[in-house]
């Protein structure tokens, strides 16, 4: 993963947090708010910001408890909280006609911050994410909690922790990932720069609610070799929402955005392109 030019490094309040995201420029263009997946950063859509730049006005942020933003601690980590920060930062900064983009957790963070701000939301798109999740991943989160984190020397030994079985990924998506997303530890070990205990709010949920509270054009992109947004979930979105464009990503799993980059793009300019966005 290579960069030709770089973001600046910003910082916005929210409550008594202190907030970091990365402003990409372009100022007078379409505001376009990218939130990361659960354990990484807003480093995690460095190339697809350098692709979209010219475009639109990119701003990835990082969750609170996560990359260079605050902790907040146990028991402020729910999807309200993140998206209360997304909230806060349109606020500040006065963006009108959003478009909102998650993957993964940050993907429920952007469908809730459209649902309590339809005077800011332009559109909203969903990585790989479904309204659920059920106990049985729930609990899964929270066995980690105990074990905490992974430690490893390197950043080559992290990059292949993060990578596992994904063989769609270039290895290089995984380098960046991990120079970005460690941080030296005082053992001198490197550990994620997140706060562990945001795994204890990753409590089973339900978020239908949010998805009949939404106005803006919608698009949801399920990987077709992940199993998170199922069919019976797409038939309940579809319910709720009948507008609601679902389009499956073919040869990609749960980062769609680093395993099909191409599609992913070309998915997001032709819904957005529909819109007048």
């Amino acid at each position: 993963m290579t960069s030709t030019a770089a973001p600046t490094d910003r910082y916005f309040n929210s409550g008594a947090l202190r907030l970091h995201y990365l402003d990409w420029g372009n100022e007078g263009a379409t505001p376009f708010i990218v939130i990361h997946h659960n354990a990484s950063s807003a480093h995690t859509w460095d190339d697809f910001a350098q692709r979209m730049r010219d475009r639109y006005r990119i701003i990835a942020v990082d969750m609170r408890g996560q990359g260079d933003s605050d902790w907040a601690g146990e028991g402020n980590y729910k999807t309200e909280d993140h998206a209360s920060d997304v909230i806060a930062l349109m606020t500040q900064l006065d963006l009108k006609n959003v478009i909102l983009m998650g993957g993964s957790t940050g993907g429920r963070v952007a469908l809730v911050s459209a649902a309590l701000a339809p005077d800011r939301a332009g559109a909203l798109i969903m990585e790989d994410v479904g309204a659920v999740r059920p106990p049985s991943i729930a609990q899964g989160f929270a066995d980690r909690v105990a074990n905490g984190d992974p430690e490893y020397d390197t950043v080559e030994e992290w990059a292949k922790n993060l990578q596992g079985q994904n063989q769609r990924t270039p290895s290089a998506v995984f380098q960046h990932l991990a120079q970005h997303n460690t941080k030296r530890l005082p053992n001198g070990k490197l550990g994620l720069k997140r706060d562990v205990l945001i795994q204890k709010d990753f409590v089973p949920l339900e978020l239908w609610r949010y998805v009949e509270m939404v106005k803006a054009p919608f698009l949801l992109m399920p990987g077709s070799e992940s199993e998170i947004v199922g069919e019976d979930q797409q038939i309940r979105f579809k319910q709720i929402r009948p507008d609601i464009e679902i389009t499956t990503i073919k040869d990609a799993g749960h980062l769609i955005v680093h395993e099909q980059p191409d599609v992913f793009d070309r998915t997001i300019l032709d819904f957005l392109h529909r819109h007048g966005l």
